[in-house]
């Protein structure tokens, strides 16, 4: 990462940018002003960027799996449609995310002893492991990506997209 004038760790810069090309005069249309586009292009980019530190674990690449085990660590018992709900997954897209899963040896399902037909998440001895390491790369990963923004300004966006997900998401956890 490069430094900004004040001291903080700048963006990393991106080897895929054509070097033959002056960017300097392209005109972005409505882009510009769209927090669609911009949350968008951020989203690919932190997402590149954690796929990356993740490379090593066995939650890397794909979506959902960080999501998964960490919301199923923290929540034993939890229902796959609940996880779903929160993920934003459709049912086929959870079964196959937990299938993944399961085959390594993350996650398991049980049978609810309340509700015979109802399954519920729970992490295997190893998905707790990994969780704790997904948890240290997924934070530390974060700091670093954003580490262009102050504290205040980190925080500030935080709220605001917190705001949105909750205003989207319903019964989601309000956070603040």
């Amino acid at each position: 990462m490069s430094a900004t004038s004040d001291g903080r760790a700048g963006p990393r810069r991106n080897p895929q940018v054509p070097k033959t090309i002056d960017f300097s005069e392209i005109d972005f249309d409505i882009f510009t002003d769209l927090l669609s586009f911009y949350v968008r292009t951020v989203n690919m980019l932190v997402s590149r960027d954690l796929d990356e530190q993740m490379a090593a674990l066995e939650v890397a690449g794909g979506t959902g799996k960080i999501s998964t085990l960490l919301l199923v660590g923290r929540n034993p018992g939890i229902r796959p449609s609940v996880l779903a709900h929160f993920i934003l997954k459709d049912r086929s897209a959870m079964g196959r995310l937990l299938d993944q899963l399961q085959q390594a040896g993350l996650v398991e399902q049980k049978i609810s002893p309340e509700e015979r037909r109802a399954r519920e998440l729970y992490l295997t001895p190893k998905g707790q492991r990994v969780a704790g390491q997904v948890r240290a790369v997924a934070q530390r990963q974060s700091a670093e990506f954003f580490s262009i923004l102050s504290g205040e300004e980190q925080a500030d966006l935080l709220h605001l997209l917190r705001k949105v997900y909750v205003g989207y998401v319903e019964q989601a956890p309000p956070g603040d």
